[in-house]
């Protein structure tokens, strides 16, 4: 095992042991315990970060980025009920979220009311966003008008072209 790692899986030890055995919860969010616990998700103890984010929320609000990677953890660990249930509860619905969002509708395949404003949001992410296209498609099963069909074409070839150039810089960099 590396170095880095268990020095990350000894901080993430400490950190949660001293999180679960304070007797007086912290109540206001602490950027360096963020960080451990960030550091814990991007290592992949995702198990762990849902744990300690969990019992935080028990004990204060989540800040909007340890919401984010609550939502994440849940996603990764096909926690689908809880993470409708965090949704149904978020008030900021950033893009990414609702991509993850949309993506766990069609990977659960549990039937879930989309309003009209989540949808848009989806909709808005489409011409920037070929992941955001490939999901709706892939939740809107039922894409088969000629006219939709043409449109979905042309995202196609602009996207092309668009890597066409990416590649043309990178090399033209190089």
């Amino acid at each position: 095992m590396k170095w880095y790692s268990m020095k990350g899986i000894v901080t993430l030890v400490f950190v949660s042991s001293n999180f679960f055995l304070h007797c007086k919860p912290n109540e206001t969010f602490d950027p360096k315990e963020y960080k451990v616990v960030k550091e814990a998700y991007q290592s992949g103890h995702l198990t762990v970060v849902q744990v300690i984010l969990k019992e935080r929320k028990k004990e204060r609000e989540l800040s909007f980025e340890e919401r984010k990677l609550f939502m994440k953890s849940l996603f990764y660990l096909s926690e689908w009920k809880d993470f409708f249930n965090e949704w149904k509860d978020l008030k900021e619905k950033t893009p990414e979220l609702v991509l993850y969002y949309f993506k766990a509708i069609n990977l659960s395949n549990e039937n879930q009311q989309v309003n009209v404003s989540e949808e848009q949001s989806l909709v808005e992410l489409m011409p920037i966003s070929p992941e955001a296209c490939l999901v709706y498609l892939q939740w809107k099963k039922n894409v088969r008008k000629p006219s939709q069909i043409k449109l979905f074409r042309t995202q196609i070839k602009q996207f092309k072209t668009l890597l066409d150039r990416m590649e043309k810089e990178l090399d033209h960099n190089l």
